[in-house]
């Protein structure tokens, strides 16, 4: 088995319970992949370089995840993203009963064509393209903050003040309107 799988199945048994039950058949999904030509890429990266993996919760307002695992590796621009995904809902509507011969009592089914929304993983490579710190000191750094937040100010204050221009003109002419309307009035 390759050392990818080595480690994860490791990495999974070290999680609490509950992690380790939500991870375990993400797992076995993955290890259905071991033979695909896009894991390859991921599991030939992952013997070049010390990777680690680390799991994070899903976000609570996305129902259709679990979360994702990151592999990767401090010093390498390479790393992987494994969305660990719900499938579609498979089968129909559970009616088995305790009397069918593939009932399986903890399961309350018998697991087989009923509903269920089975493992789906989604594997995305990310490379870093540029990793460039600043150069100078800080001091420089907070000449070009002021300037920048300056530049900006100057900006809104131009804009406010062409918004004002533009608000004298169109009273200038609705005025200039009620005026000629007045002197027509007069004529009359």
């Amino acid at each position: 088995m390759h050392k990818f799988y080595d480690d994860l199945k490791s990495y999974i048994l070290n999680q609490e319970q509950e992690t380790k039950e939500l991870l375990i058949p993400y797992y076995e999904t993955l290890l259905q992949l071991e033979s695909y030509s896009e894991m390859k890429d991921l599991l030939n990266h992952y013997n070049e370089k010390e990777y680690q993996i680390d799991y994070n919760d899903a976000d609570t307002d996305d129902p259709y995840s679990n979360g994702w695992l990151e592999i990767y590796e401090m010093h390498n621009p390479i790393s992987y993203t494994i969305e660990l995904d719900l499938g579609n809902m498979q089968g129909n509507y559970c009616q088995c009963n305790p009397e069918d011969e593939d009932y399986i009592s903890d399961k309350g089914c018998c697991g087989i064509l009923c509903d269920a929304s089975l493992p789906k993983v989604s594997i995305v490579k990310e490379v870093k393209m540029l990793n460039h710190e600043f150069q100078g000191y800080e001091r420089d750094l907070w000449e070009l903050e002021e300037k920048w937040l300056t530049d900006y100010e100057k900006e809104l204050l131009y804009k406010k003040k062409l918004e004002k221009v533009s608000s004298i003109e169109k009273r200038i002419e609705q005025l200039q309107k009620e005026l000629n309307a007045a002197k027509s009035d007069l004529e009359n």
